[in-house]
């Protein structure tokens, strides 16, 4: 189960950074972060704010970016503690 069940939320979360709403491609970040050390999650923040910052702001904000360096290594010691891996 856990074979499959990686790749294929970091499909679904891709996909959803494309196709879906942002609270999709969050909850895909959130629910790999929290269960694996993932860089998939990095992958995904920034595709999504590739994609989606508004063209012609001088300096807009990488939300999706900085959440996932939050993810990935703020829930470190959480994920470690709890023994998810």
């Amino acid at each position: 189960m856990s074979r499959i069940f990686r790749p294929t939320l970091a499909i679904v979360g891709t996909l959803a950074a494309i196709f879906a709403p942002p609270w999709v491609t969050i909850l895909c970040m959130g629910v790999l972060a929290f269960r694996y050390p993932a860089w998939e999650v990095l992958f995904i923040g920034l595709l999504t704010d590739f994609l989606w910052i508004p063209p012609g702001l001088l300096h807009p904000l990488p939300i999706f970016t900085i959440a996932a360096f939050i993810l990935v290594w703020g829930l470190e010691p959480l994920r470690k503690e709890f023994l998810f891996s």
